[in-house]
């Protein structure tokens, strides 16, 4: 048995060393003991960056993203029915998200869009099976900085290519999002094919993505269009480094 007293300071320092058993041990501890739990959020987002960090340096691979983004579902299930109040959103970002027409697949979708409201950022759940008009009306109404289009599907494919086109044209170049796609048959080609910016491939690496491309373009939509395609470019071709790096490591 552990004979760490709880505290914020060690939570943090299990989060990073990806101990998942007394990451839970330690939540409950802290909870028990009257910690606010905004104050455990906060040491996970903390943590989270921290994370990433790590495998940006190629010191954690994909494998630790993976398990940071369960880790960090575990300890939110266990807060959130002892914050009394909504989290508000910190003006992060503007996230909308939701899976694409002709598919009705949400875990993945549910858990990346609780983990970014978790760290502060506005996120707008548009659902399943969702045509592009209504991604592109809701874009034109809520203004995001990222768009997430999810697809478990294969068949989904051709809706992720017409929902971003149809985002592109309809969104003059000063208020086009970021746009990623995911999903577990998601690769690079697809992203090329949709001409979408991004593809990840868990919770973890949306939340890291997303936290890189408000640090890139700073006020996201307040850049101009040439600024935010060297920007996504470079960002692109770091992501796409790191991923080829990974495919010869284990795990993290």
């Amino acid at each position: 048995m552990s004979t760490y007293k709880p505290s914020l300071e060690r939570l943090s320092e299990l989060i990073i060393q990806l101990k998942d058993g007394a990451c839970r041990r330690m939540t409950k501890q802290l909870l028990n003991s009257g910690t606010d739990p905004t104050l455990i959020m906060e040491v996970c987002q903390r943590s989270l960056i921290d994370i990433g960090r790590k495998y940006e340096t190629g010191e954690y691979f994909i494998a630790g993203l993976i398990m940071a983004g369960d880790i960090m579902k575990q300890i939110i299930d266990m807060v959130l029915p002892h914050v009394n109040t909504p989290i508000q959103p910190s003006g992060r970002g503007r996230v909308l998200i939701g899976t694409v027409a002709g598919d009705i697949h949400d875990l993945g979708k549910n858990m990346a869009g609780a983990m970014l409201t978790t760290y502060g950022y506005e996120v707008h759940d548009l659902g399943v099976d969702v045509r592009p008009e209504s991604f592109m009306e809701e874009a034109k109404r809520f203004f995001p900085h990222i768009v997430g289009l999810s697809s478990l599907m294969t068949s989904g494919h051709v809706a992720l290519t017409q929902t971003v086109r149809l985002l592109r044209q309809s969104l003059t170049a000063d208020k086009r999002p970021v746009i990623f796609i995911s999903g577990a048959m998601i690769i690079e080609s697809v992203r090329k094919r949709s001409g979408a910016d991004f593809v990840v491939n868990n919770v973890a690496e949306t939340v890291f993505l997303c936290e890189k491309i408000m640090m890139e373009t700073q006020t996201g939509l307040g850049q101009s269009a040439s600024d935010q395609i060297s920007r996504k470019k470079a960002l692109d071709e770091a992501l796409v480094a790191k991923k080829k790096k990974n495919n010869y490591g284990n795990s993290g």
